[in-house]
């Protein structure tokens, strides 16, 4: 093993959850902190999603930690399970006994409720935490909300913490879960590390295992960085696998070489679900980067350096794919083409013809619009798909000219105005921007680009829908008063996992919340609730809000 010629005293990159390890990325704090403060509110759920490897178990296990003593903790890691099971398996975690020859609904239901309500008389909270949520039936999420319908003198008996992938957001949205989705005080998106907080990380878990903290040059946290997209799994397999290269050949510093062989035996390593009739995913992703830079020409999508010259850089190097199977959506490590993680296999690119026809029938702005009321959960007519019709939907209509940067800080789906080779407009609803790309609506289309590829053709302009409380005019401010301040200070002080004030006056300890508040969006803290600010309070207080940062029109990658 590799820790005796590193000095270490432990493995520092073992994928194990282990809250030793735990580092609070600005992301993680905020994970735990929406956490926490839903677990003291008065609904039933608290939500925590995120894609695979993104720590969401780490943060269960660091919120363990952080309950009292008198917190009784139930953990499910295998919700596959029926109505009838998943009520056994909570008596299971509380240790209770019953006839398993008498294993009725009434039966497990009842010995919960008497359980709980005793833990409750005794000041005692029962917390169940979920994980892999997103695999519970509709019949067992159901069951979940009867159990939190049991409370004493307006005290919730029980408190359940739904972990799980992107999916369970999309779960929540169907109609017969609608009344669960309301009872969700608390939820949190989590989202891959930045190249910043990559380097932090490596830097933090080296010292727990009290190595040295320069054994990854900024150099190969960077090329890391390219290979993982910032997932603390692939990253934690990456080092270690590196580290363990380095060892081999007697280097006491990481090179290029050491990660190239990292992450060929990470994917050796991976198992993948074998076809005799089909292709591998090698093949696969041969052939796929090979029609999309035949398309790319085609379409004038990709840059050059010059008429020898291809550049594969991962900036310029542009994807552009019609998503018609977004179940077979697979990641593949290619070093040459482009240093992504990601290849979209059984997806097919979309042709010059096809392209040129969807952006045709884009000309208009009316079908972008209709989509995005459909985000908002209105289903409208094409000629009524207007930002003036917005108000009768209780929404308001944003138009203006801005950056990627603040469609990010936004995160709302909006409307954008592309240009064609000509330099001719056609309109696209952005859905979502992740780390897989920029998910745009096209016409009948659903297409998966670049970040590059979008910043290339959007001309800058788009269109927004945000809500905002139906008293609200432009802005609220330091001696406006009303009931609108109390709704400001419950929502922003929430959003900190803060006490409210419960006062109708907009006086200076609000406004210095409301600028904490502000800091924590990345907005500018001047203490003034504008437009931008109501959107991000909103953002907290409204969970049916669509997020630009889900993308829930993707299948999780597996």
């Amino acid at each position: 093993m590799y820790t005796e010629f590193f000095h270490l005293k432990e493995v520092p990159f073992s994928i194990a959850p282990d809250p030793r390890f735990f580092f609070l990325s600005d992301r993680h704090k905020e994970a735990l902190t929406h956490l926490t403060y839903g677990l003291q509110g008065a609904g039933g759920f608290v939500m925590l999603t995120g894609e695979v490897g993104t720590g969401k178990t780490t943060v269960s296990r660091a919120l363990i930690q952080e309950l009292t003593k008198t917190t009784v903790v139930g953990y499910i890691h295998n919700p596959v399970v029926s109505e009838r099971e998943l009520l056994a398996t909570l008596c299971d975690e509380f240790k209770l006994d019953y006839d398993q020859h008498n294993l009725s609904l009434k039966v497990l239901f009842d010995l919960l409720h008497h359980y709980l309500l005793a833990n409750c008389q005794q000041d005692k909270a029962c917390v169940v935490i979920i994980d892999e949520a997103q695999l519970l039936s509709t019949a067992a999420l159901e069951q979940l909300r009867l159990l939190t319908n049991l409370d004493i003198d307006h005290k919730k008996l029980l408190h359940i913490v739904l972990i799980g992938q992107p999916e369970l957001q999309q779960k929540l949205k169907q109609p017969e879960l609608r009344q669960l989705s309301q009872r969700i005080t608390a939820r949190y998106h989590l989202l891959p590390l930045t190249e910043i907080e990559l380097a932090s990380y490596v830097a933090y878990r080296l010292s727990i295992a009290s190595g040295n903290p320069g054994l990854f040059s900024s150099r190969i946290l960077k090329r890391i960085h390219r290979h993982t997209a910032g997932v603390p799994r692939l990253v934690n397999l990456v080092c270690d696998k590196s580290m363990y290269y380095a060892c081999q050949a007697r280097d006491t510093k990481i090179t290029p070489q050491h990660v190239q062989a990292a992450v060929k035996a990470v994917a050796i390593d991976t198992p993948v679900k074998s076809n005799n009739t089909a292709p591998n995913l090698a093949g696969l992703a041969v052939i796929l980067c090979l029609g999309l830079v035949i398309t790319g020409f085609q379409l004038g999508l990709f840059d050059f350096a010059d008429d020898k010259t291809v550049v594969t850089h991962t900036d310029e190097f542009t994807p552009f794919v019609a998503i018609t199977n977004r179940d077979s959506v697979v990641e593949q490590v290619d070093e040459k083409v482009a240093e992504t993680q990601l290849a979209l296999a059984n997806n097919e690119v979309m042709s010059e013809k096809t392209l040129l026809s969807e952006i045709k029938l884009a000309r208009q702005s009316s079908s972008a619009t209709q989509f995005l009321y459909k985000e908002w959960g209105y289903d409208i007519a094409l000629n009524d798909a207007t930002c003036r019709n917005a108000q009768y939907a209780n929404l308001r209509c944003l138009q203006r000219q801005g950056s990627y940067a603040q469609l990010v800080q936004y995160n709302l789906p909006v409307v954008v105005r592309l240009l064609d080779n000509l330099g001719e407009d056609y309109y696209a609803t952005v859905l979502s921007i992740t780390p897989l790309g920029v998910e745009l609506q096209l016409s009948d289309s659903h297409l998966l680009v670049s970040q590059a590829w979008f910043e290339k053709n959007w001309s800058g302009d788009f269109t927004l829908f945000w809500t905002a409380p139906s008293r609200f005019k432009n802005s609220l401010k330091k001696n406006d008063k009303g009931e609108l301040i109390r709704w400001l200070d419950r929502n922003v002080s929430a959003a900190l996992g803060e006490e409210a004030l419960s006062g109708t006056q907009f006086d200076l300890p609000l406004m210095q919340k409301v600028m904490r508040f502000q800091q924590q969006s990345g907005l500018t803290a001047d203490g003034i609730a504008g437009p931008q600010t109501m959107m991000a309070v909103v953002h907290y207080a409204d969970s049916t809000v669509p997020k630009l940062n889900v993308a829930t029109h993707l299948a999780e990658t597996k």
